[in-house]
């Protein structure tokens, strides 16, 4: 199901025999505010100017590309400079130095390939300029320092700590380590990088495969590769007392990799496509907006999106999908809200385990045993078709809570409290015993007398019914 999110150019690339070799995506802005998608193929790295109609290459990285059958590529930009590892034999093995400061008018160059270390899975680069590298063959993380982004220097080592280390996040001198088949996620102080201490471990269930940190530094997002084991969202504000809020998985049950960008998650979801769930409240996150980039199927299996990057200037979303390139979303962010409220039958009745099937995104809901529905979803205006029968319109509010009653039927109308068909001085009589609480009102009449749908019956109610009927 694809809503939400606007295509703006699908870029294919030759795959491997395999039908792989699209990995990993990320993104750079020059000085001239011209964006650039960066993208792993089989053979190396496309760099793409997205801001030119249609999308022109203007850079071809060739790296190592034998002996992965997925064809690993990671990506992190630092000032002006690209950063490039991965897993592969052949040549130029080592993490590859591209200088972007030349673009827009003049093509990238790529400088001097560092080469104390071989392969590499996975890259982070903080905001001092210290790149931490997984280290396949070597150390389990390796340090390098950018503070001359031409001319990287080995700077010290994770020593034998992080062990299976998958995937490296670090803000303000604290390191957030996905250490796969070691079943955790291990936080770390690096302040002193010649004195590393473990301050907290996450316990993981599956393959702890990788960890994003919120704008507020307070929520944890996890993710572990491994069917049936969702997405988490932890509360770190305290180290000694680590909560799991909420959770999230989507359809085909296997996601790879999040980042967050504000109160969104933005989910690289396999063979689901790219999913971005809203988690303003964290202990309900709420699906607002995806798009599938694999069709074929929504089964589990390490096929489909791999990367989706979020942090552009212009609201454009870079997605990589192994079988099928590159895809470039516009998305106007939006936020989900909250509706609740007691469906009604034709008769006043309540209408328990009654479906509300949205029209936007397909997904089902049910009301309770006492007719009560409440739900989380995409902010806006949304049509629902209950019991397969009837449509309503239901307006969710962006971070709100919103009470809304359903009456399943079309001919009643606003104002008409009596229901007789007709507005006049009766309901008037009714609306004013109603505010001055002398008439013993069920939901259903309450519901008719808030004429302006403010969650109020008062005088304004009074003066709009009076105008419908002299009009």
């Amino acid at each position: 199901m694809n809503y939400n999110l606007e295509l703006i150019h699908n870029i294919h690339f030759e795959n491997a025999d395999n039908n792989y070799g699209v990995s990993d995506v990320w993104g750079y802005t020059d000085e001239e505010n011209n964006e650039y998608a960066i993208i792993g193929y089989k053979d190396g790295t496309s760099i793409i100017n997205v801001s030119n109609n249609p999308p022109i290459e203007v850079a071809n990285i060739i790296g190592p590309s034998n002996g992965d059958y997925y064809y690993h590529r990671d990506y992190k930009t630092y000032e002006d400079y690209l950063y490039i590892v991965n897993e592969m034999y052949g040549g130029d093995i080592g993490m590859q130095v591209i200088d972007l400061s030349p673009l827009p008018n003049n093509n990238p160059i790529q400088l001097d390939t560092y080469n104390q270390i071989s392969q590499s899975h996975n890259l982070w680069i903080d905001e001092s300029g210290l790149a931490f590298i997984e280290h396949i063959n070597g150390d389990n993380i390796h340090i390098v320092n950018l503070s001359n982004p031409t001319s990287p220097i080995y700077e010290n080592t994770f020593g034998d700590l992080a062990l299976n280390c998958h995937d490296i996040y670090s803000k303000n001198n604290i390191a957030y380590i996905s250490e796969g088949w070691s079943y955790q996620f291990g936080i770390y102080d690096i302040s002193n990088l010649n004195n590393i201490i473990q301050l907290a471990t996450i316990p993981s269930e599956g393959y702890a495969h990788n960890a994003w940190l919120n704008n507020d530094g307070n929520i944890l997002i996890t993710t572990e590769e491994t069917e049936n084991k969702t997405i988490k969202i932890w509360d770190i504000s305290n180290f000694n007392n680590i909560n799991l809020l909420g959770e999230y998985l989507g359809e085909n049950n296997l996601a790879h990799n999040v980042h967050i960008k504000n109160d969104l998650l933005y989910i690289s979801h396999y063979t689901t496509g790219i999913k971005i769930v809203d988690i303003y409240n964290p202990q309900d996150p709420i699906e607002v907006a995806a798009f599938d980039t694999y069709p074929l199927d929504n089964n589990g299996g390490y096929y489909g999106c791999w990367g989706a990057y979020p942090f552009t200037n212009n609201n454009y979303i870079y997605v990589s999908d192994m079988q099928n390139g590159l895809f470039i979303f516009n998305f106007e962010p939006i936020n989900a809200g909250w509706i609740y409220g007691t469906i009604f039958s034709n008769d006043n009745s309540i209408s328990p385990y009654t479906p509300i099937h949205s029209i936007l995104n397909n997904k089902i809901f049910f009301s309770d045993e006492n007719g009560v529905y409440n739900f989380g979803f995409p902010e806006g205006l949304q049509e629902f078709i209950i019991n397969e029968t009837d449509t309503v319109e239901l307006t969710v509010i962006g971070h709100e809570v919103t009470n809304n009653n359903i009456y399943l039927n079309s001919l009643i109308n606003l104002g008409d409290i009596n229901i007789d068909n007709i507005i006049d001085v009766l309901d008037i009589i009714l609306m004013v015993n109603i505010i001055l609480e002398t008439y013993e009102f069920n939901n259903q009449e309450l519901w008719l007398a808030d004429i302006n749908e403010d969650g109020y019956i008062n005088i304004q109610d009074i003066i709009i019914t009076i105008q419908i009927i002299l009009n």
